[in-house]
């Protein structure tokens, strides 16, 4: 008897490698921003009587810790705001958000070569983040062929692998990491291209924050956050998923990430 899609799908995944590409949060890990609210976890009921254990937490944190998307709200206006960069995706929130958007097949951008004789910074890593510019990505096509649309482009540096770590050490979790620039987004969005992910703290550069999120987010080019593991991947061949909560109104929304590697 033939299986069915299902059953072929189960099977697929069941011989795969499911690698996990979120970080781990808590009240003693970087949250975002670093300088700004921690994670915080109190404890709402603990008892063991009279019939079995029963823990609940209330957890405090902000929309954009740990490994989370940016819906377009968290740096679009609406429309009708009469604000400048607002387009018709400003009203969108988490809640809001394609599944099928945030899943695809991975293409893998390797930018640890732009740290390579980086100048480093006085109070973080780098003196500022190297830019993932057009040339650099239209660099990465000529070797790996074009992005695809509907491909999740993950930008890999390895920041989080080496400095997301429980405080104090966490501190030193910044963003002078690599990032893109608005004319990259422009390559990414002729393509296709509808989703990125990035292993730092954001797409947002060090020295600018806002412009490579206008260039992103205000055309609906949604972007991951804080992923880590990224070396496990290959260039081409991983799907990627991104689940996040589904919270309403929400700017931002934790979730798990996973890279699945036949």
């Amino acid at each position: 008897m033939s299986l069915s899609p299902a059953e072929q799908l189960l099977s697929l995944v069941s011989a795969a490698s499911v690698v996990d590409l979120s970080v781990t949060t808590g009240s003693n890990w970087p949250s975002s921003p670093p300088e700004g609210q921690r994670f915080g976890q109190f404890m709402m009921r603990e008892y063991t009587w009279p019939t079995a254990q029963f823990l609940e937490y209330v957890q405090v944190h902000d929309d954009h810790t740990g490994t989370h998307i940016d819906a377009p709200v968290h740096m679009i206006p609406p429309l009708d705001s009469g604000l400048p960069h607002a387009t018709e995706f400003g009203s969108i929130t988490v809640e809001q958000l394609p599944l099928e958007q945030m899943m695809g097949p991975a293409a893998v951008v390797d930018a640890r070569p732009l740290i390579e004789g980086f100048p480093a910074g006085t109070t973080t890593h780098l003196r500022e983040s190297p830019v993932i510019s057009r040339e650099f990505l239209e660099e990465w096509e000529r070797e790996n062929g074009d992005f695809r649309a509907g491909e999740i482009v993950l930008f890999r540096s390895d920041w989080s692998d080496n400095y997301y770590r429980p405080y104090p050490e966490g501190w030193g979790y910044d963003r002078s990491h690599p990032a893109p620039s608005a004319e990259a987004f422009d390559l990414l969005f002729d393509r296709g291209v509808r989703c990125v992910g990035i292993d730092g703290r954001g797409i947002g550069q060090m020295q600018d924050d806002y412009t490579p999120h206008w260039a992103s987010l205000g055309r609906n080019i949604l972007a991951v956050e804080n992923l880590t593991n990224l070396g496990s991947l290959p260039t081409r061949g991983a799907l990627f998923i991104f689940m996040p909560h589904k919270f309403e109104g929400a700017t931002g929304g934790m979730g798990r990430a996973v890279g699945i590697v036949a």
